[in-house]
């Protein structure tokens, strides 16, 4: 063991070369030693410290809250001995804001307290880290519940609301969705006005629940090309604005401008829109709640967003000019009306799916014959899209050309089913065809494939006609057999397509029993009447499309 005065020079030499900032206070809370390494933390000189109390030094009070360390040394160090650990402490110095971890304790020895020994760790770097770690992992998240929140439907709209909703309040208070107005009507781009740009607004999400601002949903912008989110899209790459004072000269009209402004937004990035080399539009994204200004990396998150979102939105477009585009097909290859024949009152109803669902197949035909009867004909082409359309346009055209040429029901079957398969249609098609002859009011049928006509008595009973279904047309070339069905006078023949009575998951059975009931139920003074209160009953938002034909036998 050393003499006294060798250990106290130990300790001395300890306390002053520890890379820790250390500062050893009285019970006064005067300043009796600061190393070097506190010293040189705080920027304090030792004889600006020693003898004074924390509030009494020059300049501490811009550095920290000197009366809260004050009262915490005092209260809780010193009198009840509870020791302060890695307690932050925000400083401002002149190298910026930094962060502190605070650790005080109280010295005694031989039972008397002689003050308090306080040390000071910079933390910075390491809360750096780990709110970068936490803002890293948090766009990660944003990012995998895009893959899941955006896109889920084929719809433009829903797509631009999807992208907007994932952004607020995350990574923005306020998002907007603007696409280019002439490719939402489908036209030329070269056609434009080449000094501005007309947009449609179609998303706005925004956290203030009391917040308004210029253009709503649905509003038609002009904006001129020197405006930031046109510049975004010209140069298809992010502009960002990083403060008020880059806000103001966005060059956005005065009145928008002015908006932004009112609702205190402090910062904002237009990012394009732009998916397989096609400029869709823009989406901008503003703060004002959040103090913090748009970054780089936000700049990239919202990059990430915006591309993903581009291809969900260019999807749905391209789906719906698709969709109208055979909805308009598949309208012009139906009857526009069906002409007035003997012995038959004739209704009938074509529904499209909802716009979410492809075009289908369905059709139907009635066709005077020169011998006074007349054809009846429905059909369902499997599958969807244009190319289901065209099919049963085929068919159609085909099935009229023989009926017209006197053919039997069963050898009008046999020649759709070759038609089809010719043409590849792997699934194949389904259709009935029928003649009814007024003068003896003799229906003679034939089936392929298709769901069983429907009978309604004049007494309001209704039965499906035992129709043998026979194969699909294009699954085969055996004959299809035929009957024939005496119908009285006020009895309602009702052909329809899946369309009418299938549900997911459902036995057919439940759907043709509800048929059964809609068609005994519905007014029959009206056919009409009774088409809307089938439809009504059955298929009001139709999944598939539907075709119904219903035919009541007149008196002649």
């Amino acid at each position: 063991m050393g003499t006294p005065e060798l250990s106290l020079r130990a300790l001395d030499a300890l306390f002053d070369q520890s890379p820790v900032a250390t500062i050893f206070s009285d019970v006064d809370l005067r300043t009796r030693r600061a190393n070097l390494a506190f010293r040189e933390l705080t920027g304090l000189p030792e004889e600006g410290l020693i003898g004074r109390r924390p509030s009494q030094v020059e300049g501490a009070n811009r550095i920290v809250d000197t009366e809260l360390i004050e009262r915490i040394l005092s209260e809780q160090v010193i009198r009840e001995g509870v020791p302060v650990v890695s307690v932050n402490l925000q400083q401002s110095l002149p190298g910026g804001r930094r962060v502190f971890a605070w650790t005080a304790y109280r010295v005694t020895a031989d039972g008397r307290v002689l003050g308090a020994v306080s040390t000071l760790i910079d933390v910075t770097g390491a809360l750096q880290d780990a709110t970068d770690l936490r803002q890293a992992n948090a766009r990660l998240d944003l990012l995998q519940r895009a893959g899941s929140q955006i896109g889920a439907t084929l719809d433009v709209h829903r797509t631009a609301e999807e992208l907007a909703a994932l952004a607020v309040p995350e990574l923005a208070d306020r998002a907007t969705v603007d696409l280019l107005h002439p490719l939402l009507q489908d036209e030329d781009l070269a056609g434009v006005d080449p000094g501005e740009l007309q947009f449609r607004r179609v998303a706005v999400r925004d956290a203030g629940t009391a917040a308004t601002v210029s253009f709503a949903v649905g509003d038609l912008i002009s904006m001129q090309l020197s405006r930031h989110p046109a510049v975004a899209l010209s140069r298809s790459e992010p502009v960002l604005a990083r403060s008020p004072a880059e806000v103001r000269q966005s060059g956005l009209s005065p009145g928008h401008l002015q908006s932004l402004l009112d609702r205190g937004v402090h910062t904002f990035m237009a990012v394009p829109l732009i998916a397989r080399g096609v400029t869709l539009g823009v989406t901008v994204l503003l703060r004002a709640e959040n103090p913090e200004p748009y970054d780089e990396a936000d700049v990239r998150l919202a990059s990430d967003l915006a591309a993903r979102a581009a291809v969900h939105i260019d999807n749905a477009r391209l789906y719906t000019r698709e969709h109208d585009a055979g909805i308009t097909l598949q309208r012009s290859l139906l009857p526009r009306d069906v002409p007035p024949v003997p012995g038959l009152d004739i209704a009938y109803r074509y529904q499209p799916a909802s716009q979410a669902a492809e075009i289908g197949g369905d059709w139907f035909d009635v066709i005077p014959l020169d011998s006074g009867q007349v054809a009846l004909a429905i059909g369902d082409v499997t599958g969807h899209g244009i190319h289901a359309a065209a099919t049963m346009g085929q068919l159609r055209t085909t099935t009229a050309a023989l009926a017209r040429l006197g053919c039997p029901p069963d050898e009008v079957i046999h020649q759709l089913s070759t038609l089809v398969a010719a043409t590849g249609q792997e699934a194949g098609a389904t259709c009935i065809h029928a003649v009814y002859d007024p003068r003896s009011r003799r229906c003679r049928l034939a089936n392929a494939g298709h769901l069983p006509p429907a009978l309604r008595h004049p007494d309001g009973r209704t039965e499906f006609i035992d129709l043998p279904a026979g194969l699909l047309l294009g699954a085969g070339q055996s004959r299809t057999e035929t009957i024939d069905r005496q119908l009285s006078p006020g009895s309602i023949l009702a052909l329809y397509t899946d369309g009418l009575i299938e549900r997911p998951g459902e036995d057919i059975t439940i759907g043709l029993s509800r048929l059964a009931r809609a068609l005994a139920d519905g007014p029959a003074e009206s056919m009409d009447e009774l088409c809307d209160s089938v439809l009504a009953s059955l298929a009001p938002r139709p999944r598939d499309d539907v075709a119904l034909l219903l035919a009541r036998v007149t008196m002649r």
